[in-house]
């Protein structure tokens, strides 16, 4: 097993990787809300689907925290904020995901079901839109440490 820490422009790559994954999984979770109605998909599994991404997306965490959190730590000066904001981001997704997955889980109605995923698919797009702009950027997570613009011009 390799120990060593991943270099901070393998972090980004990965974390888009993973982010480009969430969202081909949120577009086929909304096919299957489509296709409640055809016969094709039932309820219970979408529901199952949506039960299965708030796994993936626990295990997506792990991983900014495990090595997204340190490479931006050490980007530059402000990295020790950008790490608890991202821990305090995460406390509030993990909040907002449970509730959202088990609305999803207990809707009654092909409507209800239709919102819930709704609502996860337009969080989750504008958490991974905000997280890429914020703290996945190639100036942030670059393997130099010369900073690329010394002089700021």
């Amino acid at each position: 097993m390799n120990d060593q820490p991943l270099m901070p422009s393998e972090v980004r790559q990965k974390v888009l990787s993973q982010h480009r994954e969430i969202e081909q999984m949120l577009s086929e979770l909304e096919t299957g809300v489509a296709q409640l109605g055809t016969g094709a998909v039932d309820a219970g599994q979408v529901k199952r689907a949506a039960y299965a991404l708030r796994g993936i997306l626990e295990l997506h965490m792990k991983f900014e925290e495990a090595h997204l959190a340190p490479a931006i730590e050490e980007a530059d000066g402000f990295g020790p904020e950008r790490v608890r904001h991202l821990y305090s981001e995460h406390a509030d997704q993990r909040k907002q995901l449970d509730a959202l997955v088990d609305a999803i889980r207990h809707a009654g109605s092909p409507d209800d079901l239709a919102s819930g995923v709704a609502k996860l698919a337009a969080m989750l797009r504008v958490d991974i839109e905000e997280e890429e702009r914020e703290y996945v950027t190639d100036t942030l997570l670059r393997d130099s440490i010369i900073p690329s613009d010394t002089f700021g011009g």
